[in-house]
């Protein structure tokens, strides 16, 4: 799998955004394949092997409801029947759950957002001058199942997440 270059944190500072593995046996596949592909685009930065980092896009709103993220991630195989893109993700909290959406994964303009995940997200541990949300029961979406050509089902456990933001604003 290759992956386009791109500047990652500077050691010992902290990496605001969205910190996810996606779905980490689904990368692992792709890896393996003779033509499997990963690029990273629009400042998304891989934190290791197993994260990527999306970076914020502003902050939270100010009801604390939502929060947006810059990045694109699309991984590529069998001959180009599989395309799998998650790009800008946004987390929306509903209630006691959030679902994180995606851009559209062929990039129209005038499509609708694609509900991928539903999550758990409370408040965490956070390092000074941050805070931090912690997102579990990451659980795939029919829409996200589709993304995924119904390889997955919805309700598949997804990559656990985190959400790290600046603590001013």
């Amino acid at each position: 799998m290759t992956e386009q270059p791109a500047d990652g944190p500077i050691p010992g500072d902290i990496p605001f955004g969205l910190l996810w593995g996606i779905k980490r046996s689904f990368v692992a596949y792709v890896r393996r394949m003779p033509d499997g592909q990963g690029s990273i685009h629009d400042g998304a930065v891989p934190l290791g092997e197993d994260t990527i980092l999306f970076p914020a896009v502003g902050g939270v709103d100010a009801g604390g409801s939502t929060f947006a993220f810059r990045g694109d991630v699309r991984f590529k195989g069998h001959g180009g029947m599989l395309f799998v893109r998650v790009a800008a993700p946004l987390i929306t909290v509903r209630d006691d759950r959030a679902e994180l959406s995606i851009e559209d994964p062929y990039a129209r303009a005038d499509a609708d957002r694609v509900p991928l995940v539903t999550l758990q997200l409370r408040p965490g541990p956070a390092p000074e001058g941050a805070r931090v949300w912690l997102g579990s029961d990451v659980r795939l979406t029919e829409a996200g199942a589709t993304l995924f050509n119904d390889v997955y089902q919805p309700g598949e456990p997804f990559e656990q997440l985190s959400v790290v933001l600046p603590a001013e604003g």
